[in-house]
């Protein structure tokens, strides 16, 4: 069984007191002797003793822990983000707590409370739309925060994403170079920044290119229930269509359980997604995407919270990151 720091403080004939205080690195502070230091440390490392996380929190000010908010953590964008989140915060000794929002404000409410009442030391947030006082409740708390992936434009925080306008221009270019005249847009019903930019990019190619709008904008609370009815009644009602570009990579993968298995039907154009996904790459025929680079993500969102965390909280930047298509 494990030794306390009381029975570590009797068998050295020392206090309490020093011997937490040598353990929480605070030795030369308290102008304990490199000696005495020494010896407890020597005898800490020989029973094995292991700081109660709670404890050591407490005595010397910091939870070593970093909160990380997404939307959905099982999903193929924001999981794998995490886990290169977490790789990167492991090799500076602190521990990530994360949390999905499933797009609801009154989640990321709940879990932004109880991440500041765990005093995680920074946070890293997806975050949902209606989300701008508890954005600055974070900031007044003076918990560095990097928002990520998508921003709320009323609340000046540091800001990490992709140039989505721009990724969403190539793929409308690369739907056209490939014959496609009348492609269509599938997204969501959001008002997310990023989805906004996507579609702004199609509108815009439209414009450019003389060519008809065609949105479908699918509830994202209700997805699974009426996506897959809703797609295929708007892809029968346009039946000039010879392409679609899907805004997310699960509305993709909605499209090909849809669609594919109509293909007598008349389905036999080309699908280009927003984001990558495993199976994109060996379905046939194969899934042109954007692909968000995902490990470049999770470093400059670390890079910017641990600077924030170590030096201080800045003056609030956008950082872009470029992203890349993949032709298949």
């Amino acid at each position: 069984m494990a030794k306390s720091i009381k029975e570590i403080a009797q068998e050295l004939n020392v206090s309490k007191s020093t011997v937490s205080l040598v353990i929480n690195h605070k030795a030369e502070r308290a102008r304990i002797s490199k000696e005495l230091e020494s010896r407890v440390l020597a005898y800490v490392e020989k029973v094995g003793y292991k700081p109660n996380a709670l404890a050591k929190s407490l005595a010397t000010g910091r939870s070593n822990t970093i909160g990380l908010i997404v939307e959905n953590i099982g999903d193929s964008f924001f999981g794998p983000f995490a886990l290169y989140v977490e790789e990167l915060f492991r090799k500076k000794n602190y521990h990530v707590l994360y949390s999905s929002t499933l797009g609801d404000p009154q989640n990321a409410r709940d879990i932004i409370d109880s991440m500041l009442e765990k005093k995680v030391e920074g946070i890293i947030l997806a975050p949902t739309v209606d989300l701008e006082s508890y954005q600055q409740k974070i900031i007044e708390y003076r918990v560095p925060l990097v928002v990520f992936d998508r921003n709320s434009p009323n609340v000046e925080t540091h800001y990490v994403h992709i140039d989505n306008e721009v990724s969403g221009r190539k793929a409308c270019v690369h739907l056209n170079a490939i014959g496609c005249r009348n492609f269509g847009l599938v997204t969501i019903d959001s008002d997310q920044p990023q989805m906004l930019a996507r579609r702004q990019a199609y509108l815009d190619f439209c414009n450019e290119y003389n060519m008809k709008p065609r949105v479908l904008a699918l509830p994202y609370q209700h997805l699974k229930q009426k996506g897959s009815h809703m797609l295929k009644s708007w892809r029968l009602q346009h039946s000039e269509l010879d392409g679609l570009f899907f805004t997310t990579n699960y509305l993709c993968v909605l499209g090909l359980k849809s669609l594919r298995s109509e293909r007598e039907r008349g389905f036999d154009y080309p699908m280009l997604s927003f984001d990558d996904h495993e199976l994109f790459d060996i379905l046939n025929p194969k899934v042109s995407c954007i692909q968000q680079p995902l490990e470049s993500l999770a470093k400059t969102c670390a890079k910017v919270l641990l600077k924030e965390i170590e030096q201080g909280i800045s003056t609030p930047k956008e950082y872009i990151v470029r992203s890349k298509l993949i032709v298949r």
